[in-house]
């Protein structure tokens, strides 16, 4: 068998670089694509309910699709931690999360895992000593052996946070008249759509949070 030669293995290092230059565009114009839908209130179903009632989202279907599924399908690894809220806080308790830093366009998204109380604790058990932030929420990294076991688990929640600014405007071009629409003291906006599960909240400083759950009867 003949031995490649240099001009040989450049040329399928060439044939790699684009191959992987194809994937990285083709993933930052889907990301693109779902942040701009925001802004430019098109009417491509980027959240809707198929007739089971399931949500999805981003091509992910809460209650259904694994994290291993989501990782494939968002061509991206995820950083999964468990985390302690305190009481008073929305989240209060703990929860098993994922989170993708940066998708494409750097969009980040945070799916909540469905794990169940026993299995949190289970897992807590071998878990690194909590790490407290600022806001009193705890993070615990996991064993590697329990990462195996969260990427079969299913998604219960996820959080999109759009790397475009996100207004009132844009999220009722896109949804229509939400069900309520609060503003807080500090002057950030809470919008809620009960029918796709979704609560938006629009902080002052211009950054968004898209929260989706399986709405309920």
């Amino acid at each position: 068998m003949n031995a490649d030669t240099p001009d040989d293995s450049r040329l399928r290092d060439r044939w790699w670089l684009l191959i992987m230059l194809g994937v990285v565009a083709i993933t930052a114009l889907v990301f693109a694509w779902n942040s701009m839908q925001l802004k430019s209130g098109r009417q491509e179903p980027g959240a809707w309910l198929d007739d089971n009632g399931r949500l999805h989202v981003l091509g992910l279907i809460l209650d259904q699709t694994t994290l291993r599924e989501a990782e494939t399908r968002l061509k991206s690894r995820s950083d999964v931690a468990l985390y302690i809220y305190p009481k008073g806080h929305p989240k209060a308790g703990i929860t098993l999360e994922a989170y993708f830093p940066s998708i494409a366009d750097h969009t980040r998204v945070i799916l909540l895992l469905d794990a169940d109380i026993p299995l949190l604790h289970d897992i807590e058990k071998r878990a690194t000593r909590p790490h407290l932030y600022p806001n009193s929420v705890a993070r615990m990294n996991i064993a590697a052996q329990d990462h195996e076991r969260a990427l079969s688990l299913p998604i219960h929640a996820l959080t999109l946070i759009p790397s475009a600014r996100i207004t009132p405007e844009d999220l009722k071009a896109r949804f229509g008249k939400p069900d309520s629409s609060k503003k807080n003291g500090s002057g950030d906006i809470s919008m809620t759509y009960r029918s796709l599960g979704l609560t938006a909240t629009l902080s002052q400083d211009g950054t968004a949070s898209l929260y989706f759950t399986t709405p309920r009867p």
